[in-house]
């Protein structure tokens, strides 16, 4: 149930109409780097080597993964996979590209997302030096039994160092969705693998992974009471957060008889060893549409954002505060949550732009906001006031494919696929004259 929101404060509206203001506010969030990679030749026909291209930098889709002091690039190209490393200036290296093996295509069950490719890292030599490809393949002679395979590739390489069958799942018509997602530590040594079904009394499985796709611990589980099964919470939007300083899982528990009213989400940090960590949780009064939600964790807690796709829903943020060292025990964080942007002003939810990341800025916040004209950064103090103009990233003709982020503590990383015309589908050609940007966002304490 989604609870009845009546209003908006003023400051929430009003920060809807920012973008539009005049150039007296200072922006506030400002552009650090701007690094254009791979551009297209005007005229197709040449081979690409002699056009300094980057077929991965033109790749529509990929994924910005943190690897020690740099990045990996990775993407997907209908059956082939491309990946490189990306230094934090911008200069990408060691580009690779392999096809996946036609014996374990990923398997698409009807009126769902496909099980993969979903691509993280792992640490042989260096930091994110091999590529760890997840697939839930469908096992031979069932119909409703996935496999979830994990394959290793070495930078350079063409072949799997590794091939991994880490579980089984299995679904049945009736069954909520399969979810298998993947992660990466920070420091790019360790890669993680969770998958479950929504909707069942059963625990999120998961496996940790290190170099040559060797199991670090064993098989763990997480949302789990085996001396109850029946009191597990029902779970959705199982994803990973690899923002600094590590590793999290994170999931959005669906009401239940103890919070009828309320979703929750949950973030449990997870060890290099495979064990879990800390667990955070933050009981939310507005209900997330879609699973768009994200979150980053601050000096003293965690920022949460997420959006809604009731009539008068919109996007809403949340930040947990810790106690202060000196409190007495048995003292709660403190959590302010607070609606942002109405959806009603763009049109309605559709038509709203997707939240991409959430990031401090000295006591503010910024969210980072995509449409297909560009992604933009938001910024706003505690109370949902607005602080300064929005800030519109570069995008040549106003055009722009899907955006991947990284949080960092003294910056947000991403990159996205910049294009002459308009995007035709995940499938089409890209567009000769495209270019892909990796830019840095800074948000400083305080605005000058």
């Amino acid at each position: 149930m989604t609870p009845n929101v009546r209003g908006w404060s003023v400051a929430a509206l009003a920060a809807l109409l920012w973008a539009g203001c005049g150039s007296d506010p200072p922006l506030g969030a400002q552009i650090g780097m701007q690094a254009p990679l791979g551009n297209l030749c005007p005229d197709a026909s040449p081979p690409p080597a002699q056009c300094g291209q980057s077929p991965l930098a033109l790749t529509r889709d990929v994924v910005l993964l943190r690897a020690g002091d740099g990045f990996v690039l990775a993407g997907l190209d209908g059956h082939k996979v491309r990946w490189g490393q990306l230094s934090s200036t911008g200069t990408l290296s060691g580009e690779t590209a392999f096809d996946l093996p036609v014996d374990e295509l990923p398997a698409t069950r009807a009126g769902q997302d496909p099980l993969g490719p979903l691509l993280a890292i792992t640490s042989k030599v260096t930091p994110g030096d091999q590529l760890v490809v997840v697939m839930g393949v469908l096992q031979q002679n069932t119909t409703d039994h996935y496999e979830i395979h994990a394959l290793t590739y070495d930078l350079g390489s063409q072949s799997a160092t590794s091939d991994q069958i880490l579980g089984v799942q299995a679904a049945a018509a009736n069954s909520g969705a399969i979810r298998l997602k993947v992660g990466s530590s920070p420091d790019g040594t360790r890669a993680i693998v969770l998958w479950g079904v929504e909707g069942q009394l059963a625990p999120i499985r998961y496996q940790m992974l290190g170099a040559d796709g060797v199991l670090v611990g064993g098989q763990g589980k997480l949302n789990d009471n085996p001396g109850n099964p029946n009191a597990i919470p029902l779970w959705t939007c199982l994803d990973t957060t690899q923002n600094a300083p590590d590793l999290g899982v994170t999931w959005v528990e669906s009401p239940n008889p103890q919070h009828p009213l309320q979703s929750a989400w949950h973030r449990f940090e997870m060890d290099d060893d495979g064990s879990t960590g800390t667990e955070t949780i933050i009981y939310m009064k507005y209900d997330v549409s879609d699973c768009r939600i994200v979150s980053t964790p601050t000096g003293g807690g965690y920022l949460l954002a997420w959006q809604n796709n009731a009539s008068n829903g919109g996007t809403y943020f949340a930040n947990l505060t810790a106690p202060p060292p000196d409190a007495g025990s048995g003292t709660d964080e403190d959590v302010n949550m607070r609606p942002l942007l109405a959806s009603a002003s763009y049109g309605g939810y559709a038509q709203m732009p997707k939240l991409e990341w959430i990031a401090p800025a000295g006591y503010d916040l910024t969210i980072g906001l995509a449409r297909s004209d560009g992604p933009r950064v938001a910024r706003f103090d505690s109370y949902a006031d607005p602080m300064g103009k929005t800030l519109y990233l570069p995008s040549t003709a106003g055009n722009t494919g899907p955006v991947s982020a990284w949080v960092g503590a003294d910056a947000v990383y991403l990159t996205y696929l910049d294009m002459p015309g308009p995007s035709t589908g995940v499938d089409a050609a890209v567009p000769a004259g495209s270019q892909r940007f990796v830019v840095t966002v800074l948000s400083p304490a305080t605005m000058h």
